[in-house]
């Protein structure tokens, strides 16, 4: 109960320095708080509960996710298919070892031969 008394009057402070509370509502807030450390302080060390608010402090999450992970099974691995390369037209599978040279890489009607022509004087 006492915690969420500190939390309220935590809320309550954040409140009034956003200007949405007033000065006598601050102070009544401060007071739970003032409280709350002054118990906290006459208590021993080992034996003091975590702040309101805050987890206890076991492990951290690094840890924790360790641990997990070495209780788990080993898990299976799928491998992923070979990607294959596919003919934009056909959409059928293409071999690489059969993919055109550069001396054929045009479409046929895409390729121009060269005609030399020969200028005579008449």
């Amino acid at each position: 109960m006492r915690d969420q008394e500190v939390l309220r009057a935590n809320k309550e402070l954040a409140a009034y320095f956003r200007g949405n509370r007033t000065e006598r509502e601050a102070r009544a807030a401060l007071k739970i708080i003032k409280a709350f450390v002054r118990d906290r302080e006459r208590r021993d060390v080992g034996s003091r509960p975590p702040l309101p608010g805050t987890r206890a402090a076991t492990a951290t999450r690094q840890a924790r996710k360790r641990q997990a992970a070495a209780n788990r099974s080993p898990r299976l691995v799928k491998k992923h298919p070979k990607a294959t390369k596919t003919s934009v037209r056909t959409g059928q599978p293409v071999d690489a070892s059969m993919s055109p040279g550069p001396e054929t890489s045009r479409a046929p009607h895409e390729q121009t031969e060269t005609l030399s022509t020969t200028h005579s004087k008449p």
